[in-house]
């Protein structure tokens, strides 16, 4: 049941859906793009965030046919029992999975930047007791936290791209205005992770206020991410060039750096930014983590969620603590981009069985 202070506004869904997608991953987007779709990596870009919209349209219309219920619940009244909460324990395990993996990559990227002597664990164990006291105010809370801090997110990163522009040339950027169309389309798979975090349309659905405007919301709150993240990889390799930025881990905030102000006033942009950039990786570890909490709590039929928030936190500090080097969080984020590519489709075959079977619930039924 749902409390009657649980309702979204269209803002707000807007900024849950960018928020959860724009995390941890847009300060490594350009070298990700390269480094799977090389002098594709634009285009590929482009193709993942449109396919990214596809797929969140259709989760939108499917959340759309069964007004009052998250995916946890449906799932059992269109598979049956035990193939609906065995999926139902999938997407559990997939929404801790991808709330541990941002929590170490932004952990990792945190300390490697400004709090090189700061502990590991103490930065996680910080950012994790954070996003539980934010779960436990609920939806509503996260919501407005996101609503929030969206346009200072999306405000810091257009500034970073206005202010990079002078390290611009057009000629790095030659290599990929005529890609390999096919490089392009086979890497579009391992690139749509980075568009990964429209799934929380799943699970918000029920909170939804006026749902008739969904669709119209969904394409705003995907298409910020999509054209963001195309002026990284556009502003990055016009910056660096392809190859180097290949070899650097995080090419946003070595644009960050690259930025001089006249009068050597304010050098240290880069800081300024990083500063900026922990309230997106800190929304999206929220979203994420709320969104395991509430799949628990509907997949073994309870009412009240708070008490799985508890039970959950030490779970996903293990699983971050897991990966031993970069080479392994890679590896880790390959699996969970596929997972989450994999409940894409689940969606999608979802709404195809409804559309054919015709089992679908009513605002009042």
């Amino acid at each position: 049941m749902l409390n009657k202070h649980d309702r979204l506004g269209g803002i707000q869904y807007i900024a849950l859906i960018s928020s959860t997608i724009m995390g941890v991953i847009a300060i490594s987007l350009p070298n990700i793009a390269i480094e799977s779709a090389h002098e594709g990596a634009l285009l590929s870009t482009l193709m993942a965030g449109i396919l990214a919209t596809i797929f969140a349209v259709i989760m939108n219309i499917l959340g759309n046919l069964f007004p009052k219920k998250t995916i946890v619940e449906y799932l059992v009244t269109l598979l049956g029992k035990s193939l609906g909460k065995l999926l139902g324990l999938i997407l559990i395990i997939y929404f801790l999975s991808t709330t541990a993996l941002i929590l170490r990559v932004f952990s990792d990227a945190l300390k490697g930047l400004v709090l090189l002597h700061t502990p590991l664990e103490v930065i996680m164990i910080s950012m994790l007791l954070t996003a539980v006291y934010l779960c436990l105010n609920g939806i509503n809370g996260i919501a407005k936290l996101s609503e929030l801090f969206l346009p200072i997110i999306i405000l810091s990163i257009l500034l970073l791209i206005g202010l990079s522009s002078s390290n611009f040339s057009f000629v790095r950027l030659r290599p990929v205005l005529l890609p390999s169309l096919w490089q392009s389309i086979k890497s579009i798979p391992n690139l749509s992770s980075a568009f990964l975090g429209y799934e929380i349309i799943l699970m918000v659905t029920p909170f939804i206020a006026r749902k008739k405007a969904n669709i119209p919301n969904t394409l705003i709150g995907i298409g910020i991410p999509t054209v963001i993240y195309t002026l990284l990889v556009i502003m990055a390799i016009g910056a660096f060039g392809l190859k180097p930025t290949q070899q650097m881990n995080y090419p946003t905030i070595t644009l960050a750096r690259k930025i001089n102000f006249p009068g050597a006033f304010a050098e240290r942009f880069d800081i300024f930014f990083v500063l900026l950039w922990i309230l997106a990786a800190f929304t999206s570890v929220a979203n994420y983590f709320y969104m395991a909490s509430l799949s628990l709590v509907r997949l073994v039929t309870l009412r009240n969620y708070q008490p799985f928030v508890y039970f959950l936190a030490p779970i996903v500090y293990m699983l971050a603590i897991l990966p031993q080097d970069l080479p392994e969080i890679k590896m880790v984020n390959t699996y969970i981009g596929y997972l989450g590519l994999s409940i894409s489709i689940l969606a999608a075959v979802l709404l195809i069985l409804v559309l054919i079977s015709g089992k679908k619930e009513h605002e009042n039924g």
